[in-house]
């Protein structure tokens, strides 16, 4: 089997660190180039060329393999620079990181018209189940229950509510306004209405809590990941099924459907 390889963007953060300990569970995959601010090689296979975002965008990333597949796991800053180099030089692209912005989303739709992109805010295979899940619930149920949303996650992550929870907001109400960002529960509540609650504290990886309360009864979803290496193992499932790809958006139901 042909070696597909992948160039890491934003390869010194905690994802950055996951997918480098992860990809050896992936001998499909080989580490070609490494893109972050500083440089740590702890664990890199020889050959593994190590740049900055400066130095991919002038120039630098020529050397890199037509062929490879970039994972982006860095900051939305970084994602833009990252951009800057994908539109003069494109390659196949798994871009998890949340918080982009509209401008920034529509150059990733643009690049998905010229090689095959998968747009994941969250890259565990469990999260894209849990979401089929609440995509089922008939519409009607959207009416009888009070449908909250909440979402845990260690203290130093920057965006409230994360992506995720607003992915299944967006599931769960009756349209695009019904959704509530930190109601107080003084506020009536809206037919069709979802409530989102951020909570940032301690180390937690990510929980994410569908909660439907009723007349007498109440029914949870909850996806919860402890291991950080679940969205690496997802960024570099997604990279191997991107490969030989056309162009496109994909997403993880997509890597689903062929796994």
């Amino acid at each position: 089997m042909t070696s597909i390889p992948i160039i890491l963007f934003g390869a010194t953060g905690r994802m950055g660190r996951a997918v480098r300990a992860s990809i050896a569970e992936f001998p499909e995959l080989t580490l070609a180039a490494c893109v972050a601010r500083s440089t740590d090689t702890a664990g890199c296979p020889a050959g593994c060329a190590w740049m900055t975002p400066d130095q991919l965008v002038s120039g630098g990333g020529e050397s890199l393999p037509k062929e490879a597949v970039v994972i982006d796991v860095s900051l939305p800053d970084g994602t833009a620079r990252l951009m800057d180099w994908l539109d003069k030089s494109p390659r196949a692209l798994v871009c998890a990181p949340t918080g982009l912005s509209g401008v920034e989303e529509n150059r990733i739709g643009k690049l998905a018209q010229r090689v095959p992109v998968l747009r994941a805010m969250n890259l565990s295979l469990g999260n894209a189940v849990a979401r089929a899940m609440l995509g089922s619930v008939p519409r009607a149920a959207k009416n009888l229950f009070d449908v909250d949303i909440i979402e845990h996650h260690h203290a130093g992550k920057r965006d409230a509510p994360s992506g995720t929870a607003i992915l299944w907001a967006a599931l769960l109400a009756a349209g695009p306004d019904a959704v509530d960002f930190g109601a107080g529960p003084e506020k009536p509540r809206e037919r069709g209405e979802v409530r989102l609650h951020s909570i940032r504290s301690g180390t937690a990886v990510g929980t994410h809590r569908a909660l439907f309360s009723g007349a007498g009864e109440t029914i949870e979803v909850v996806h919860t990941v402890s291991d950080r290496a679940v969205f690496a193992r997802g960024a570099l499932q997604a990279a191997r099924f991107l490969a030989g790809k056309r162009p496109g958006l994909y997403t993880l139901e997509h890597v689903l459907e062929q796994s």
